[in-house]
């Protein structure tokens, strides 16, 4: 079952579903709340000739030198370009919810889309949701922190809760608990595989 506002606002007041400013309820749309864009913006470097592909695994998270990251207030996104943002707001997600992130319907039929592949916000979850962005338009598009909302987050209720053991954020394997980052940052040294 999808929460409606009603549900959200509830929730909210509970301290159920927890953000890290304060959410309005001119934030609240019928079954969502939106996400403003935040300042934070990551993209892969253009590869240098004598690599040809990566690896999709916790070193391509960990070579800063293939990423390059950006904080400011606009970020411009050329055609046929993606990069990786934060949200502006960090959100707790309690055990007996699952957040979508879903992309409004404004920014489609403007050419960008939100999220590639991954909608889903695992109970337990704290911290900013990345958002994948790519611009299929041929206009380039200016994101703009705190003032675009590019996306919405709606909440579902699972089947039963989740007990805290069994929370995103319990296996060390969890690592984009707490971001605050597009990309999951460490501070071990670097390991790159490519």
């Amino acid at each position: 079952m999808i929460l409606s506002k009603p549900d959200i606002l509830a929730y909210i007041r509970k301290k159920k579903i927890q953000f890290d400013r304060e959410i309005r309820e001119s934030d609240i749309a019928q079954v969502s709340v939106d996400l403003h864009l935040g300042r934070k913006f990551s993209v892969l470097k253009p590869l240098p000739s004598h690599i040809t592909s990566i690896y999709v695994d916790e070193g391509l998270w960990e070579a800063e030198d293939l990423w390059e990251h950006f904080e400011q207030d606009e970020y411009t996104l050329h055609p046929n370009k993606f990069v990786l943002a934060r949200t502006l707001e960090e959100v707790t997600i309690p055990g007996d919810l699952v957040g979508l992130v879903e992309g409004r319907s404004s920014w489609a039929r403007a050419g960008v889309t939100i999220h590639v592949t991954a909608p889903k916000i695992d109970p337990g979850f704290h911290g900013s949701i990345t958002l994948e962005m790519f611009n299929f338009s041929q206009a380039k598009i200016t994101l703009r922190a705190e003032k675009d909302t590019p996306a919405q987050l709606m909440f579902l209720r699972v089947s039963k809760p989740l007990e805290k053991g069994q929370l995103y954020g319990t296996k060390s394997s969890d690592r984009f608990q707490h971001q605050t980052e597009p990309i999951p940052r460490t501070k071990k040294p670097p390991r790159r595989r490519v």
